[in-house]
C-alpha cells in the first residue's frame, strides 16, 4: 500500500524529519527501509494474516514497522509503551502476535520476561532491523479489507478493546484528512499523538504521506513537560499541529512565559479525543491568533467523522462541526430519531468503519447495528447542522435528586476558579442513594489546599450551576489519570478517594 502512496504527485514531496541533527529522509529512502524491513519480518517468519506487536513512540521506527507489516499482509498492533506490565500482559493475550517489534533505545528485559518464547525484534532509531544491507523484495499483494492495524480502545472507562482496521478503512481515513482539513504538499506537520492512537497513526503514516507533507518526528522523550514541548514547538515552526486540548489549558496557564509569537508560523491546531473547552479556545486564540480546529472521532470509526471548518471558524464556536464522510443520527434510548436540537446519542454510519472488535463478536454486534455504529456519546444538533456533544452516557453521575449530571460541566466551572490547574469529577456511592458529586482537583501551584477550603470550592460551583452539582467531596492531587491522548481515566478516578 505505501509503494501505491509513493507513486502519487504529492506523496513524492513526502519527507520525514527524524531527530534533532539528523537528515530528513526523503520518499525514495522511506521506500527502501521498509522494503528491508518487510524483507527481515518475513525471514522471522511473519506471514500475511499474522499479528505484530510494536512497543515505541511515534518516530521513524514506528512508521517503518507499521508499513513493513502492512506490506507483508499482516497488521501491526501499538501499545502505549508507558503501560504497566499488567496491561501488556492483558494486550499479549489478545493481540497473540507472531512476535514483537521494540525500540531498540529502550530496555527491554521485562518484556522478554513477558513474552518468554515470543520473538523480540529490535528497532533502531533510523527504523533499520537486523542486517541494514538486506535488499527489500516487492510487497504482496495483499485485499484491501485485509487487516492492516489493530488499535486498543483508549479504556478511558473500562478495560480496553481491540479494533481491527482494514487496509482500505485507513486509507480512506488519511484521504479524509487531507481532504476535510486542506493540508497541502510541503507543510510541516508536528503530531503530537502517539502511534497507539488512531490520530497517532492516521495523520502521520497516512496523512502525511497523502499530502505530501514534511512529517516532524516528536519522541516522547523530546516532550517530556510543557517545557521541553515550547522548546520543540519553538524550534520546529510547524505549519499544522495535532495535540490533545489538554496542551491549550498548560499554554494558557503559563501565560506570559510562552513567547507571543510561538505559532508565528502555524496555519491550525487540531485538536481531539477529549473534550475541548470553549474559554480556553478563546484564550490561546485571543493571544495566539491561531484557529483550533475541533474534530470529532473515535477508533472505531476509523477517526475523523465530525469537524470544524475553517474557513467559517470562530472561537467561540463549542461544537465538534459538521458530518465529513458518514451519516449521522440522533436518537433516543428507544432508538427513535430525536427532534432537531433535543439530546440523543450519536449514531455514525460509513461506507469503510471498522471490521469490529478483535475476537469479541458479542461487543462488535452491540456497538454495529445495521450499519450504524453506536458511538455512546450524547449529543444535540444546532439548526445550523452542527453537533454539540453533551457527555457520555456511561459517565453520567446519578445524585440523589435523581437527577443526571454530567462530570464535564462541572469540570469546565472548576478549572474557571484562580487556583485550579486541572479537575476530574467522579460519582461515589451515597447512603442517602444516588452517587456524590466528588472532584479532584490540581492545584496552579503546591499551596493552593491551604489557601480555598473545600466549602470556597462547592460555594463557587454552586453560584454558577446550582447547588445540586456542588461537589461533596473534594481531594487536591498532584496528577489526574489521563490516557496518552489526554482523557481522564474516569475508571481510577475513585480509586483516589480510598487512598
Amino acid at each position: 500500500m505505501l509503494d501505491s502512496i509513493i507513486k502519487q504527485p504529492n506523496a513524492r514531496c513526502f519527507l520525514i524529519e527524524p531527530a534533532p541533527g539528523e537528515r530528513a529522509l526523503e520518499a525514495a529512502e522511506i521506500e527502501r527501509r521498509v522494503h528491508s524491513a518487510a524483507s527481515h519480518l518475513r525471514s522471522l517468519g511473519v506471514l500475511a494474516g499474522d499479528r505484530v506487536l510494536f512497543c515505541g513512540d511515534q518516530g521513524l521506527p514506528a512508521f517503518i514497522a507499521f508499513w513493513a507489516t502492512v506490506g507483508i499482509g499482516a497488521a501491526l498492533a501499538p501499545v502505549d509503551p508507558t503501560w504497566p506490565m499488567l496491561m501488556c500482559r492483558r494486550a499479549l493475550a489478545k493481540i497473540e502476535p507472531r512476535l514483537t517489534i521494540i525500540e531498540s533505545s529502550r530496555d527491554d528485559s521485562p518484556w522478554r520476561e513477558l513474552f518468554g518464547c515470543t520473538q523480540l525484534v529490535p528497532v533502531d532509531s533510523q527504523g533499520r532491523m537486523g542486517d541494514a544491507s538486506t535488499e527489500g523484495s516487492s510487497p504482496a499483494e495483499v485485499p484491501g479489507t485485509a487487516p492492516a492495524a489493530c488499535l486498543f480502545t483508549s479504556g478511558s472507562t473500562a478495560d480496553p478493546k481491540v479494533v481491527v482496521l482494514s487496509r482500505d478503512a485507513l486509507l480512506r481515513s488519511g484521504r479524509l484528512v487531507v481532504d476535510s482539513f486542506s493540508w497541502s504538499v510541503g507543510e510541516r506537520l508536528l503530531n503530537l499523538a502517539d502511534p497507539h492512537t488512531m490520530s497517532g497513526l492516521r495523520n502521520a503514516f497516512l496523512a502525511a504521506p497523502l499530502a505530501g507533507m514534511r512529517w516532524i518526528c516528536a519522541p516522547r522523550d523530546g516532550r517530556a513537560d510543557i517545557f521541553s514541548l515550547v522548546e520543540l514547538l519553538s524550534r520546529v515552526s510547524a505549519q499544522r499541529i495535532v495535540a490533545a486540548p489538554l496542551l491549550l489549558r498548560q499554554l494558557n496557564l503559563l501565560g506570559a512565559r510562552v513567547p507571543p509569537h510561538l505559532f508565528r508560523s502555524t496555519l491550525a491546531l487540531y485538536c481531539t479525543g477529549t473534550d475541548l473547552n470553549s474559554r480556553e479556545v478563546q484564550r490561546f486564540h485571543a493571544r495566539f491568533g491561531v484557529p483550533i480546529v475541533n474534530y470529532y472521532g473515535l477508533t472505531e470509526t476509523v477517526g475523523l467523522c465530525l469537524t470544524q471548518r475553517l474557513e467559517h471558524w470562530r472561537p467561540d464556536d463549542s461544537s465538534i462541526g459538521y458530518p465529513v464522510g458518514c451519516e449521522i443520527r440522533i436518537v433516543d434510548e428507544q432508538d427513535n430519531e430525536v427532534a432537531m436540537g433535543s439530546e440523543g446519542e450519536l449514531h455514525v454510519r460509513q461506507c469503510c468503519g471498522m471490521s469490529g472488535y478483535l475476537a469479541d463478536s458479542k461487543a462488535t454486534a452491540e456497538i454495529l447495528r445495521d450499519g450504524w455504529l453506536r458511538t455512546g456519546d450524547l449529543v444535540r444538533q444546532r439548526a445550523d447542522g452542527s453537533v454539540v456533544i453533551v457527555g457520555r452516557r456511561a459517565n453520567f453521575i446519578k445524585a440523589p435528586t435523581t437527577e443526571k449530571v454530567h462530570p464535564r460541566e462541572i469540570e469546565a466551572v472548576l478549572e474557571e476558579h484562580e487556583l485550579v490547574a486541572e479537575a476530574a469529577v467522579c460519582g461515589l456511592p451515597d447512603t442517602a442513594g444516588g452517587e456524590r458529586i466528588a472532584a479532584l482537583l490540581v492545584g496552579r501551584s503546591a499551596s493552593c489546599a491551604g489557601d480555598c477550603s473545600p466549602g470556597e470550592i462547592a460555594q463557587f460551583v454552586s453560584e454558577r450551576l446550582g447547588s445540586a452539582r456542588a461537589p461533596k467531596v473534594i481531594r487536591w492531587v498532584g496528577s489526574i489519570p489521563r490516557s496518552a491522548n489526554g482523557k481522564i481515566v474516569r475508571a481510577r478516578l475513585s480509586e483516589r478517594f480510598n487512598d
